[in-house]
């Protein structure tokens, strides 16, 4: 048969029609690779009948990529790689299981758009407004505090042992799958660098705000340390032998001593820093 015959029933794409299809920008460059590559290889003799071969397989390449690029690009749009099948699913921001007649949800993003969390709760059929707040590294994923309808409302927060360092704090919110009301519950996630965030059961009181350790020195050390990082927005709660008599609204600071002692420092707020003091160390 003839061979040139046997070329264009195996690529009906003749060379033309081929030169057409191809930019000459993308025919230099594939001809520039081509000469630049090398073969460690000694040269091996070919057959005439190889030789077709190798010829057919070339065009039928050529003429594939010609399609490739002419159908995924435009003049003058650059051609990346190409995704086979349906974009992947956005990761879920939390987790939901079933226990009998409850729903247990536990945070899986702690770094989650809010908005992401009321829609997967409301896929559910719940209306839940879940914030994050600045937490220290103990107790990130954690449940800071849980609040809403008060009537009929069976919502619990499901604690473990261990789970803040060595203390037990919230992982998870148990919601009854009948559950029609409306609450709100905050996890924590890691403080950035700067941020305040309230000292909870297993962190160092006033870690929170920047005064680390301060329970059991006085106030004028405390003080010292607050202007040293440049903490001046103080506001001041009295406490004495578990009560906070005279002074249940906080206590100005006029009426605080230098001798008394600072039993913890929190986050208040729009960046104020609320100090615990009282006449004796414990508090």
């Amino acid at each position: 048969m003839n061979p040139e015959l046997l070329i264009r029933k195996a690529a009906p794409v003749t060379d033309e029609e081929v030169s057409t299809m191809v930019s000459p920008l993308t025919r230099t460059d594939l001809a520039e690779r081509i000469m630049a590559t090398t073969v460690e290889e000694a040269p091996r003799r070919v057959s005439p009948r190889r030789r077709l071969l190798l010829g057919v397989a070339v065009v039928g390449v050529t003429a594939a990529a010609a399609v490739v690029v002419t159908s995924s690009a435009t003049p003058g749009q650059k051609v990346g790689p190409l995704q086979v099948g349906p974009p992947s699913a956005q990761a879920a921001a939390l987790s939901f299981s079933r226990d009998g007649d409850y729903l247990i949800v536990k945070v899986k993003d702690p770094v989650a758009d809010p908005a992401r969390y009321r829609r997967e709760f409301a896929a559910r059929g719940l209306d839940v407004d879940l914030t994050l707040e600045p937490s220290s590294a103990n107790r990130a994923g954690s449940v800071l505090m849980m609040g809403g309808d008060e009537e009929g409302n069976d919502v619990r927060m499901i604690t473990a042992e261990g789970a803040c360092g060595p203390y037990t704090c919230g992982v998870g919110v148990k919601i009854p799958v009948s559950f029609k009301g409306h609450f709100s519950v905050v996890f924590g996630r890691v403080a950035l660098p700067g941020e305040h965030y309230n000292t909870g059961e297993g962190d160092v009181p006033g870690e929170g705000v920047g005064l680390s350790d301060v329970q059991g020195r006085t106030v004028a050390d405390v003080l010292a340390e607050a202007a040293r990082r440049d903490i001046t927005r103080i506001e001041y709660r009295y406490e004495e032998d578990g009560s906070d008599q005279p002074y249940p609204n906080g206590i100005p600071a006029d009426k605080v001593e230098q001798d008394w002692y600072v039993h913890n420092a929190l986050a208040g707020s729009d960046g104020q820093v609320i100090i615990f003091v009282g006449p004796d160390p414990q508090g």
